[in-house]
């Protein structure tokens, strides 16, 4: 089927696009405990509701990267967040096939802002090697003028990565970094004035805390429209729910 111009993709369309390159009987039981499955029934509701009162107060509980995320959360109404979008590049401005490319969760944009959303599963899951430096380099390549952010969603520094055990964010990234550059042909970036920038580029919340974060902002929503306190407190709920679900 052709798509419609000047439509996007919704998110169980991101979703069922994604399946249809995995192993359909991975997703039996829904996809329970599969990570773009819980993502994508927490996106959807993320974007539903009041932007400030619950997107916004999740990014506030979030750690780390203070600045950016000050940032982002004064124009989070103004926010798009886009699901599954798509390979990525590492250097957007260079023409060719042999380019190295990430895959995020989601991206969220906003006219100051370019945030990367990495969401891993409820349950112990890990990085690839080169996973987070990959998408360093792809989130400060793609963000211009804008202020860059990595939210990791379900994981919190020192992270697991494969075959190396629990490193610190700076670890995990400048161990692979200069590789990465060199393969992904980017010569816009700086090594030495990046990895000095990688506590200011990430932040992260747990499941555990987005729950409770989503729903302490429903048990103090009201309005004088008990439909809309109803609508709320249904996707507020189906939040929780999906987290409890999938751990």
């Amino acid at each position: 089927m052709e798509a419609v111009p000047g439509l996007a993709m919704s998110m169980v369309g991101k979703l069922l696009e994604e399946v249809s390159w995995e192993h359909a009987t991975s997703y039996r039981q829904g996809g329970r405990g599969r990570e773009n499955v819980l993502s994508a029934e927490v996106m959807m509701a993320l974007d539903l509701l009041p932007r400030d009162r619950f997107l916004g107060a999740a990014i506030r509980a979030a750690r780390g990267a203070e600045r950016a995320r000050n940032v982002l959360i004064s124009e989070i109404e103004e926010a798009e967040l886009r699901f599954l979008p798509g390979d990525m590049t590492l250097t957007p401005s260079r023409a060719g096939n042999d380019q190295l490319v990430v895959q995020p969760d989601a991206v969220i944009t906003s006219p100051s802002s370019f945030v990367l959303v990495e969401a891993k599963r409820v349950r112990a899951s890990s990085f690839q090697p080169e996973q987070l430096a990959r998408e360093y380099v792809a989130t400060l390549a793609h963000a211009g003028t804008r202020i860059p952010l990595i939210l990791l969603l379900g994981a919190e520094p020192p992270v697991l990565v494969r075959g190396r055990g629990r490193m610190s964010l700076e670890q995990a990234i400048s161990s692979e970094l200069e590789s990465v550059l060199f393969r992904a042909k980017n010569e816009q970036l700086m090594m030495d004035r990046m990895v000095d920038q990688i506590p200011e580029a990430f932040c992260w919340i747990t499941w555990a805390e987005l729950s409770a974060v989503i729903a302490s902002q429903a048990a103090g929503f009201w309005t004088t429209d008990p439909s809309v306190d109803a609508s709320v407190q249904r996707l507020a709920k189906s939040i929780s729910s999906s987290i409890a679900w999938h751990a």
